[in-house]
């Protein structure tokens, strides 16, 4: 049985209740998933971690403090090198041959394991930026963020056959499609600017469609005197008000300026059977299907177009396209396949 040593983020909590905190929802969802297929699993991390597997404390309640439910945690140096230094002393007593060591927050765990290269060192969810990768291993969230990273450090001659791309894993059961919409699109996420929160008031705006903003921030940071008539801002939501919005929605706007690796959001609204539209760049290139489950637009106009012809997209190709990509089942099958293969050293060499 292959053990899976899983570093989690130093600076975060394992827990569901803290959904602002994408890298250790996907530790959560990784270790629930995986144990089922057979793998020993050891968590390193946070003491108020709730993991179904064994768990290794490297950082304490006194050392980091809980945050407010749904807040972001703060990144804090010093305790990033605490993390690293208990966790390499941990790993010297207890690791085995043919053991794997998962690092869920790229370069943050560099030094964790820089004493411990006998084992199959692995980045399993690179939606971070390039120069924060450090891995031989590594699994990107999107071709798109593979090919920045190949791009950043003059691989386009020479990609790794050691990588591969496989998307963040979501749980159906906790979103619910719908067929029947209403009458607005949704915002959901940061109120920034590089979000493209601006497009989304502008777009609805010039077609006079509701738009509901959800999410922390507020429009007078990006210039707003005052709110539009045609805008609701509702702050940020749990879980279960984010499924009520997104399912009812007429159509998701994401036009991040950005490369966006993956987008979490878009999936999330395609479980609810709801289309998007997003830009035409970064991990929307991977999940929107044009005329399929949504539509990526590259200026104004076509925004507008897009919003016009939201209603032809039906909602079952927007579910069955999540349903078959990224679904706890699907992207965790290829997670097991790609740690088979790296325990295998099943590669192609010249």
């Amino acid at each position: 049985m292959t053990t899976l040593h899983i570093l989690a983020n130093p600076y975060g909590i394992t827990d569901p209740c803290y959904r602002m905190e994408p890298f250790n929802i996907a530790v959560g969802k990784f270790i629930k998933n995986m144990s089922a297929k057979g793998y020993n699993i050891i968590h390193y991390g946070h003491e108020s971690s709730q993991v179904d597997c064994e768990h290794f404390t490297v950082i304490t309640n006194q050392e980091l403090s809980p945050p407010n439910e749904g807040d972001l945690f703060l990144e804090n140096p010093a305790l990033g090198d605490i993390f690293c230094r208990r966790v390499s002393k941990r790993l010297h007593q207890i690791k085995k041959p043919g053991d794997m060591v998962l690092c869920f927050y790229g370069i943050a765990h560099k030094n964790a394991v820089a004493e411990h290269q006998d084992l199959a060192i692995v980045e399993p969810s690179i939606g971070y930026l390039p120069e924060c990768v450090f891995a031989p291993y590594r699994a990107f969230t999107s071709y798109s963020q593979m090919h920045y990273f190949y791009g950043l450090n003059n691989m386009l001659l020479s990609p790794s056959w050691y990588d591969t791309v496989i998307p963040n894993a979501f749980t159906p059961s906790e979103f619910e499609y719908s067929a029947d919409k209403e009458d607005y699109f949704v915002y959901l996420g940061r109120v920034q600017r590089d979000k493209g929160v601006d497009l989304c008031v502008q777009v609805t705006e010039k077609i006079g469609k509701r738009l509901i903003i959800a999410g922390p921030g507020n429009l007078e940071s990006l210039g707003y005197a005052k709110k539009p008539a045609h805008v609701e801002m509702v702050g940020y939501v749990n879980a279960e008000q984010r499924k009520n919005l997104l399912k009812r929605a007429q159509c998701l706007m994401a036009p991040t300026h950005y490369l966006e690796p993956f987008g979490n959001i878009t999936a999330e609204a395609l479980f609810c059977g709801t289309p998007v539209i997003t830009t035409d760049w970064g991990g929307f290139v991977d999940t929107v299907i044009n005329d399929h489950n949504g539509y990526r637009a590259k200026d104004f106009k076509s925004f507008v177009e897009a919003a016009n012809n939201i209603t032809r997209i039906q909602p079952q190709h927007c579910y069955a396209s999540a349903i078959s990509r990224f679904s706890d089942e699907v992207v965790h099958k290829q997670f097991d396949e790609w740690l088979q293969k790296i325990n295998r050293k099943d590669f192609y060499y010249v």
